[in-house]
């Protein structure tokens, strides 16, 4: 009588595991659409533009390089009518070290600092004039550069990685 207990309740687990595990690749199946769907919406003139060389105090990397070395969750959106690049991402050390941050804003920053930066792409390559970077935190912009200052300290954070 115990086994066949034993034997039911085990099989009412399964079956209910059973469930579960279909709800579970459906979840997946979602995230992995998802996943696909963005990749696929970054248009062909972001990836020609992230490809786009710099050179700086005699160091070679692309816009790509640039923008995943100083930022993290980089997102990449491209309006071709202005030729404007707008790339955003959360706040990573050590992009605006020259700041007097302590350790638990800088925790913060690392956690919701949004920075956010755009910049207009003439004849493949970035216009130091028209470029502009802005942080904010908790809705509020802490910092903005903009022109050839915004830029070199973009290029200078790039080196010191």
């Amino acid at each position: 009588m115990t086994k066949m207990a034993c034997i039911t309740c085990f099989g009412a687990l399964l079956a209910g595991c059973g469930d579960r595990l279909s709800e579970i690749e459906e979840a997946v199946s979602g995230i992995n659409s998802a996943a696909d769907s963005a990749a696929s919406a970054v248009s062909r003139d972001v990836h020609a533009i992230r490809a786009i060389d710099i050179n700086y105090k005699d160091t070679a990397f692309t816009v790509n390089d640039l923008f995943k070395t100083i930022l993290r969750d980089t997102r990449w959106d491209y309006d071709a009518e202005k030729n404007e690049l707008h790339v955003s991402g959360t706040w990573r050390e050590p992009l605006f070290s020259e700041q007097p941050w302590d350790n638990a804003m800088k925790k913060q920053l690392a956690e919701t600092g949004k920075v956010t930066v755009t910049c207009t792409i003439t004849n493949k390559t970035i216009d130091s004039a028209l470029t502009n970077v802005t942080l904010v935190l908790n809705d509020e912009t802490i910092l903005q550069m903009n022109g050839e200052e915004a830029l070199h300290h973009l290029y200078d954070t790039y080196l010191k990685k």
